[in-house]
């Protein structure tokens, strides 16, 4: 794995394993996580923890949960868990972006 926390696989190209800081963070209005990005069901991908060092609780299965700010939302999980989220709750598709 290279510094970003992702490698290159021949069937899926670059993807990622762990959150290592190394992303764009959008900050939050109150001390929520930061927001890292979108899983490939459409739903925001945030940090493990928030400003003050708290993981959120009662995550369901898939590493999410439900707030009246973001929504239904995933939060990503530790470094040595080989894994940002457990799995999808919605469909997974494609998308194209530009930056």
């Amino acid at each position: 794995m290279d510094d970003n926390g992702g490698h290159i696989n021949t069937h899926v190209g670059y993807h990622y394993h762990a959150a290592t800081g190394k992303t764009k963070k959008v900050k939050q209005t109150d001390s929520h996580a930061a927001m890292i990005g979108y899983a490939m069901d459409g739903y925001g991908m945030f940090e493990l923890l928030d400003e003050i060092g708290k993981e959120p609780l009662k995550l369901d299965e898939h590493r999410g949960h439900y707030d009246t700010i973001r929504g239904y939302h995933y939060h990503v999980g530790p470094a040595g868990g080989n894994q940002f989220i457990g799995s999808f709750r919605g469909v997974t598709g494609s998308f194209t972006a530009s930056f």
